[in-house]
């Protein structure tokens, strides 16, 4: 009976010292548990239950899952601190661009408008141009041959591809001789031509109002007497100012005006109608 009691109470003592031993591993367990929580949420910075419920889990060899993660953690610690304003700074950043990508389109439409626009206003104005082009060269001959009593003149355009920047040539032979530049021409042949290209523009949009100063300068008499009568023609649709020194020119005016200097210092304009003969 001894025996019995004496081994119950052994076998008491033994539970009581494993009892106390399990529960010093149980605090011991529970203060790594502690830690290992308290490490966890530091390095991933996230509340641990948190971390539990976007966990999922994993099947794997324990060292090999092992490694991947610190693998994972080293890259993790190579990004550096997490700038927590950046999904902010990322908002802000894209409605910018955004706004400026919508700037850069309505700009660029903008452009295309303005070009075709642009094109339409050179096709017109090009198509206009040679149109007036056309109708003042055929003028331009017309009038040269009666100025000139025959020979031949011609308009030619220096860049046909661009009819608006390009230069427009002028050439005229008088009868008997060939044709040339105008600048070759001799200076009454100059002056004739160019009224002729004058007038041949006027026959197209006449003017309202026109001067012309000592134009007749380089013209012998028979040339006078032409340049004379396209004025009187002419003068039906425009008011022709002529400044000039020759007296067949003057006879041919409605009005003469002349600076007088009666006394030293004093000018006068004098106005004579030639029609009525009588003093303004």
């Amino acid at each position: 009976m001894d025996r019995r009691v004496e081994g119950a109470r052994a076998a008491e003592r033994a539970a009581s010292d494993r009892h106390h031993d399990l529960s010093l591993e149980e605090r011991e367990l529970g203060g790594k548990i502690v830690l290992i929580r308290e490490r966890v949420e530091t390095e991933w910075a996230r509340p641990f239950e948190k971390l539990v419920e976007m966990s999922e889990p994993v099947e794997g060899d324990p060292a090999e899952l092992k490694e991947e993660l610190a693998g994972l953690v080293q890259r993790i610690e190579r990004l550096g601190p997490v700038n927590m304003l950046a999904i902010e700074e990322h908002a802000e950043q894209h409605e910018r661009l955004t706004f400026l990508t919508e700037q850069r389109d309505d700009l660029e439409r903008a452009r295309n408008d303005l070009r075709a626009a642009i094109r339409e206003i050179d096709q017109t104005a090009t198509r206009l141009f040679l149109e007036t082009f056309e109708a003042a060269r055929e003028n331009f001959r017309k009038i040269h041959q009666r100025l000139f009593e025959g020979g031949e003149c011609d308009l030619r355009l220096g860049d046909p591809d661009d009819p608006l920047s390009g230069p427009v040539d002028i050439h005229a032979s008088p009868m008997g001789k060939r044709t040339r530049r105008i600048d070759l021409l001799s200076g009454g042949e100059r002056a004739l031509t160019a009224l002729a290209l004058l007038f041949g523009i006027y026959l197209v949009k006449p003017s309202p109002f026109c001067v012309l100063d000592e134009v007749d300068a380089p013209l012998d008499e028979n040339n006078i007497d032409r340049f004379v009568q396209l004025l009187r023609e002419f003068k039906q649709q425009s008011q022709f100012v002529v400044i000039t020194h020759n007296p067949r020119t003057i006879e041919a005016a409605d009005w003469i005006y002349g600076l007088t200097m009666e006394e030293p210092g004093v000018s006068s304009v004098v106005g004579v109608r030639l029609e009525a003969g009588a003093s303004a």
